[in-house]
């Protein structure tokens, strides 16, 4: 790996059950392309410079462990748990969906033209790693915010384009947002205090956070942006 860097720095490695994370004082898209010479077969499932991304199968509590996520720090955190209606169980279709830099999307729900966007998106030389419908999402967030839209105006377009039904969480490097579709269907409740924010699909996934007692509580209105930066 030191061998395909620009100047040939000190790799941290780190293995976590099925992934392996890797640090080097170099830039995102030169580590990303080393892996990808070094390992021609690994998939890059994330990466950033403030972002850890693990993709496992598996009993929830057993991976929780694996990733040692109790021992977890930062400002910013993201979980999904799924049940594959869309793709295969394996790695590569599990959430979340990290394709850009310090990004991460999670979707409950069916998009129901995702395969007319991925061939769209594979016609500007987009590259998917997945048959999943939330990675086609996931991409086209990406590129939106590559093109210089905030998540806010992405999220919008995703609206516009996108047929189905879903609740999609998106995270940045400075912030998060939810949307759902016109319908809301999928479930999805808001905590809001002056020092946190948390979403998730039911409450009592929530209700053991600190001050919940006297967060702001909602459902996200259909087709409506919710986005909050730090």
């Amino acid at each position: 790996m030191r061998a395909v860097l620009p100047g040939a720095p000190e790799v941290l490695v780190t293995v976590a059950g099925d992934t392996t994370l890797l640090a080097a004082p170099v830039g995102v898209d030169d580590l990303a392309a080393a892996v990808r010479a070094a390992a021609p077969g690994a998939l890059v499932v994330g990466s950033g410079t403030d972002l850890t991304v693990y993709k496992g199968t598996g009993d929830a509590r057993t991976l929780a462990r694996t990733y040692d996520l109790a021992a977890a720090a930062g400002w910013q955190g993201l979980a999904h748990t799924r049940m594959a209606t869309e793709s295969a169980v394996d790695a590569e279709g599990c959430h979340p969906f990290s394709v850009g830099p310090d990004q991460c999307l999670v979707h409950n729900g069916s998009f129901a033209n995702h395969a007319t966007i991925r061939r769209e998106l594979r016609r500007e030389g987009v590259v998917f790693d997945s048959d999943n419908d939330s990675e086609v999402g996931a991409r086209f967030v990406a590129a939106r915010l590559a093109e210089g839209d905030d998540l806010h105006k992405a999220l919008r377009l995703l609206c516009e384009r996108f047929d189905g039904f879903y609740t999609l969480l998106v995270t940045s490097g400075d912030g998060f947002a939810v949307v759902r579709d016109a319908i809301a269907c999928k479930p999805a409740i808001v905590a809001e205090t002056g020092a946190w924010v948390a979403m998730a699909s039911e409450f009592r996934a929530l209700a053991g956070l600190p001050g919940i007692d006297r967060a702001r509580i909602f459902e996200p209105e259909p087709e409506t942006v919710y986005a909050w930066t730090r």
